[in-house]
């Protein structure tokens, strides 16, 4: 591959990345999730919200950028990182061998602000990748590119007892309830008890239903008849609740 070959490659390599991570974060909600925490050991990537997993990645550490030294080192020449954890970049290596490309082979490069991305684009597009994150570190960034990403898994114990449903969209789930307000247009503060395991999907309202709650300071039938209460499956709850608005603090 020439050097003119190589930038052309680059560029649609970025490109496709923009575009998987839209699609990501169009099917996903990436960025809404407030919380990411990896664990290298065992290749994976979770983003969750009140405490409790929403998405899972398989991910592999495409490499790390370092502000101290300003230089970029692939991940399969990175000592400090499992194996496990970049086992795939021999693949994107041994391609970089293949046609010639010293940004490929060499394991570590002057970095700019672009290269990182650049180089987890062209990770991404050799492995057939889902998307990528960038995930800060003390001294720089930790580029990760997803071999696999889905929705946490339904643990059915934490919906003991709660009613079963048929949604139109993901078939047979779980009973959850919403004000008509944020059923209608849920980016907008919600109102709830926290979740947890034991209910990871309590009732919820917005913030002029949340007028009425204060009034009483409970739900009761006083104020439960101002309100128009919404019934959703619980995975249109969750992509619901991942588009609200948080209040900035």
């Amino acid at each position: 591959m020439t050097k003119e070959q190589f930038s052309v490659f680059r560029h649609d390599a970025v490109h496709a990345l923009i575009r998987l991570n839209k699609a990501c974060d169009e099917q996903f909600f990436i960025s809404k999730w407030r919380h990411w925490n990896y664990e290298l050991e065992s290749c994976s990537l979770a983003f969750s919200e009140d405490g409790i997993p929403r998405v899972f990645a398989c991910i592999q550490v495409v490499g790390s950028t370092s502000k101290k030294s300003g230089t970029w080192l692939w991940g399969w020449a990175n000592q400090h990182l499992p194996a496990q954890s970049t086992e795939a970049m021999k693949k994107v290596r041994d391609f970089g061998e293949a046609e010639g490309l010293t940004e490929l082979t060499n394991a570590s490069t002057a970095d700019d602000e672009h290269l990182g991305w650049a180089m987890t684009a062209i990770a991404a597009k050799v492995l057939g990748g889902k998307g990528a994150y960038r995930c800060p570190a003390d001294n720089g960034f930790l580029y990760l590119v997803y071999m696999d990403v889905n929705f946490a898994p339904d643990r059915l114990e934490s919906a003991k007892g709660r009613k079963r449903i048929e949604c139109g969209a993901h078939g047979g789930a779980f009973a959850t309830y919403v004000c008509e307000h944020l059923a209608s247009d849920p980016e907008q503060e919600w109102f709830s008890r926290d979740p947890n395991e034991d209910n990871r999907w309590p009732d919820s309202w917005c913030s002029l239903c949340d007028r009425s709650f204060q009034e009483e300071g409970e739900w009761n039938e006083k104020n439960e008849k101002k309100i128009k209460i919404q019934l959703l499956c619980h995975h249109c709850y969750e992509n619901h609740r991942a588009r609200q608005r948080h209040p900035t603090t």
